[in-house]
């Protein structure tokens, strides 16, 4: 008989947390919603902080990112291993220190920009996967080097042995496959930095040369140690990817969403002139999570846009709400044509679409989720 009043009272007593349990309605003691707010701050300040090691499991979402396949041809049969972009300065003051997510295609020019923003997590993607291969020299040589004169030495062909090396220790299941996008790609990477430090370092111009004084990752050590830290704390994911894919683009937005992030810098440089806004690239655009302050940064090598001094590109400026706004309203075929509604900035070769634009009688077509 004690043994069941035992019981009797053991339940009793459990009776009310089994009730809290059960109704949502019931009031959180105010210390525990406390600690629970401190400890989902702490965890986006560890995120958000590219001082700090990336979380485990965040970093774990964003090494999941699955790769589209190989196109069938790379554009003109070629390797970009470096920009051939040369006035990215003109968005230096509209993305410095903006902090958060960016992605990018390219090599060099991703580096420059997320120094310039100062970002906390950096994907770079392209679709030839040489170029993800190149970006895990760049982060072996980041690694290892410890300033700017240092990093560079690990790009001359005489030190094929020391990037070797730096590649085996830290990436050492792709070493073959990142030592043969080296190889090829090594000499123009250090003509790109030359012609960075030159254009970059604010020195006298000579006639139809335009030189400007920001500081990079190749010219200030400052910017250099921001990228170092990124691969450090583990915070870069190159990935071979297609802005028109089926895996990588709806990939990122996902490690995004369940990180509680979103994209701040969306950086498709030239790629958008190579195809049409089909039903897979808008739905891919409209899955990603962006920022409130959140710009797509593009290129185009067209005249009648305007081009930057010095330069054969035109340059554009569009936050990732409007650039949604588009896809999912508008019959809008390309870029060139969107481009149209630009507005002129007084920096020559710089304009942000910001228009709104007029909803097509039809609603376009939008490719379902895989």
């Amino acid at each position: 008989m004690k043994n069941v009043l035992w019981m009797i009272a053991a339940l009793a007593i459990m009776l009310p947390t089994a009730a809290v349990a059960q109704n949502s309605w019931v009031k959180v003691p105010e210390t525990l919603q406390q600690n629970a707010d401190n400890n989902q701050a702490a965890d986006s300040n560890a995120i958000n902080d590219p001082a700090k090691m990336l979380p485990q499991d965040v970093e774990e979402r964003f090494k999941s990112i699955r790769p589209d396949p190989d196109p069938d041809q790379l554009v003109r049969d070629a390797h970009y291993w470096v920009s051939n972009e040369n006035a990215h300065y003109v968005w230096y003051p509209h993305i410095k220190d903006m902090g958060g997510v960016l992605s990018g295609v390219g090599t060099d020019q991703v580096y420059m920009l997320a120094g310039w923003s100062n970002a906390s997590i950096v994907i770079p993607m392209d679709f030839d996967k040489m170029i993800r291969n190149l970006h895990l020299a760049y982060g072996a040589a980041f690694l290892e080097a410890e300033n700017i004169e240092e990093f560079r030495t690990y790009w001359k062909k005489e030190n094929e042995s020391k990037m070797k090396a730096a590649v085996d220790k830290h990436f050492p299941t792709e070493s073959a496959a990142i030592m043969k996008a080296w190889r090829s790609g090594a000499r123009e990477v250090q003509g790109r930095f030359n012609l960075i430090a030159k254009k970059y370092g604010g020195g006298k111009a000579k006639e139809g040369e335009v030189i400007v004084d920001i500081p990079t990752f190749i010219t200030d050590e400052t910017q250099y140690q921001r990228i170092r830290r990124l691969w450090q704390n583990h915070r870069v994911f190159p990935v071979c990817g297609d802005l028109t894919g089926n895996m990588a683009m709806l990939d990122i937005a996902k490690a995004l969403k369940d990180s509680n992030l979103q994209m701040t810098i969306l950086y498709p440089s030239n790629a958008e002139q190579y195809f049409e806004y089909d039903a897979v690239f808008r739905r891919n655009i409209i899955q990603m999570p962006f920022a409130d302050n959140s710009l797509i940064l593009r290129t185009r090598p067209m005249r009648f846009l305007g081009l930057a001094d010095g330069d054969e590109y035109h340059y554009n400026m569009q936050s990732g709400e409007n650039f949604k706004v588009w896809l999912q309203t508008t019959n809008i075929k390309a870029q060139n044509v969107m481009l149209r509604k630009r507005t002129k900035t007084e920096t020559n070769g710089l304009s942000v679409l910001d228009y709104t634009p007029e909803p097509s009688q039809k609603a376009p077509p939008v490719a379902p989720m895989p």
